[in-house]
């Protein structure tokens, strides 16, 4: 079998043995939280397209503290599908959270996510989730 990494590419040459798509990210996200998957895009028709085998490399996270109710009652938290524990971002006021969540959701992207991939987003006001969104980030489109 030939090598397919990335370091022996060649022009032409198909990476990944496996291409699949799929329509709904409920099915992006349960694919990518196997981890054998790479999320390589988005086609003009929507779909989202993945690679198998996995060929990026997965980096072992270390986290950060967990957030205190008491001390950060209104934030955002964002889970990855491979994280163990989310990233969170708190804010002064409800309103503000609840502001920054509305903006994450629609895909501005000046938010806690400023990037592109797949995360679930959580809005926790007075130490309690009140809405949970899956957000996909797809990179701009060049052309």
């Amino acid at each position: 079998m030939p090598d397919r990494s990335h370091a022996q590419v060649v022009l032409g040459q198909q990476v990944y043995p496996v291409l699949e798509q799929c329509r709904r990210p409920e099915v992006l996200w349960a694919k990518l939280a196997t981890g054998h998957y790479d999320w390589l895009g988005v086609r003009r028709n929507g779909k989202y397209v993945l690679g198998r085998p996995r060929l990026s490399a997965v980096v072992p996270e270390e986290p950060g503290p967990p957030p205190d109710d008491a001390r950060e009652p209104y934030r955002i938290e964002s889970l990855a599908p491979l994280q163990r524990v989310p990233r969170w971002e708190a804010y002064a006021t409800p309103e503000e959270a609840v502001d920054t969540f509305a903006r994450l959701v629609r895909g501005d992207p000046i938010t806690p996510l400023r990037t592109s991939g797949v995360w679930r987003a959580r809005l926790v006001l007075d130490g309690r989730p009140v809405e949970e969104r899956l957000v996909v980030r797809p990179l701009p489109r060049l052309l």
